[in-house]
């Protein structure tokens, strides 16, 4: 054997430790420079599709805690959205959309405007045109 050779034979405990912790720790950094290139593959992908709708700043907006949504940001709103979702974030009394917009389904606020579009009848863009127009004219959602 040549002085000095390392082989996992002669090392100890300790190096063989600290080894497959500095392997361990290369790996998960390894993992997570992948998951993130992914992550913002799939993002781009899904902003090409319209997925994330345009008006994104205002929705965000209201998640990061910087107040309630505006009459001025009810274009914002989206299909997929429930009307529970919507009455919290606009500040909007419980009953108020389903007493402008004559909902009567039991399933109300956790319906989505896509459902209620299905129930009443209408394309899916005119429901939702219906239920942005019934925020910005709701009297306190300035």
């Amino acid at each position: 054997m040549i002085v000095g050779e390392h082989t996992e034979m002669n090392l100890s405990p300790s190096h063989r430790h600290h080894l497959a912790i500095k392997i361990a720790l290369a790996v998960a950094v390894l993992l997570v420079i992948i998951l993130s290139a992914l992550f913002i593959q799939e993002y781009r992908h899904i902003q090409r599709l319209d997925y994330i709708s345009t008006h994104r700043q205002s929705f965000f907006r209201s998640l990061h805690g910087s107040g309630p949504l505006t009459a001025a940001d009810a274009s914002s709103t989206e299909s997929w959205m429930t009307f529970s979702y919507m009455n919290r974030a606009f500040l909007l009394p419980t009953a108020y959309l389903e007493t402008v917009l004559g909902i009567t389904d039991n399933r109300y606020p956790n319906l989505t405007v896509i459902e209620y579009a299905k129930d009443v009848g209408l394309p899916l863009n005119d429901a939702l045109i219906k239920v942005q127009a019934a925020i910005a004219n709701y009297p306190k959602a300035e």
